[in-house]
């Protein structure tokens, strides 16, 4: 069972955050955690942190959202509302990438290190593939009630399709990547950013699907999408790690990894 320790939820909030300061002391990123954020127990099986709850033995993690769009080209499936990205999401919350990525870490998630980009030759042509770690594997669900109103719970990837291949997202596609620190800029904060379909290094989570390095393929599936402010939920769970092929494999450097191992607060 995980236990809160004061000492130990601010070592891990401060690691969550990523907000690196700048010579004054002050944080260079304008978006800022909200205050006084630390989990609260409800049950044994169930703490509130902020606006999200989540459940330390399944490790799952679930908050509010509503329908936000149900007919543009997507390039996210879940922004918060307070960012950039709104127009081309799919699902908008009042969480923030702040608190997902502190209960992310309170609940031991590890993020992959598996490549974003692919890299372009002279001609604008794609060259070599992505390599992979095998972590960070997890499922989006939306929990929501049917035209018959039963209570539905099926994966996020099924509202989600390539309108060239006509295929769903699907479940289990998605990898917590953990987002990235620019300059002190914690990436999804700024954008509010969670969960990518259109491949994105500010992204908590992305999606490696066929085409997910094209703009302009993703669309809703209108026959599923619940109409504009329809109100869901949205569960996060994290899923075993997987056996990537030797081809794709990402080696890691085993001596910078004990290094830093041992370089973080405990």
């Amino acid at each position: 069972m995980l236990r809160f320790h004061a000492r130990q939820l601010a070592a891990i909030i401060a690691l969550a955050l990523l907000s690196l300061p700048d010579a004054s002391g002050q944080a260079n990123a304008p978006t800022k955690p909200p205050k006084d954020l630390k989990p609260i127990k409800i049950s044994a099986e169930q703490y509130k942190l902020g606006k999200l709850f989540f459940n330390p033995k399944t490790r799952e993690i679930w908050f509010p959202c509503r329908v936000n769009q149900d007919e543009v080209v997507l390039e996210f499936a879940i922004c918060d509302e307070f960012r950039g990205k709104l127009h081309e999401s799919l699902l908008s919350t009042k969480v923030t990438p702040f608190e997902i990525q502190i209960a992310m870490k309170l609940l031991r998630w590890q993020p992959s290190g598996r490549d974003i980009y692919r890299e372009f030759n002279e001609q604008g042509r794609p060259i070599g593939i992505l390599k992979d770690d095998g972590r960070g594997r997890m499922a989006i669900l939306i929990r929501h009630k049917g035209k018959d109103g039963k209570e539905i719970t099926e994966p996020l990837g099924n509202w989600v399709h390539n309108a060239r291949t006509k295929k769903v997202v699907g479940p289990g596609s998605w990898t917590y990547t953990g987002s990235k620190v620019v300059d002190g800029y914690f990436l999804a904060a700024e954008d509010g950013a969670i969960a990518a379909v259109y491949r994105y290094e500010g992204s908590l989570c992305n999606t490696f699907n066929p085409g997910s390095d094209d703009d302009e393929l993703w669309f809703p599936v209108a026959e599923k999408v619940p109409p504009i402010d329809t109100v869901v939920s949205v569960i996060l769970k994290p899923l075993p790690d997987v056996k990537v092929p030797a081809e794709r494999r990402l080696e890691r450097n085993p001596a910078k990894t004990n290094k830093s191992a041992n370089t973080q607060t405990e």
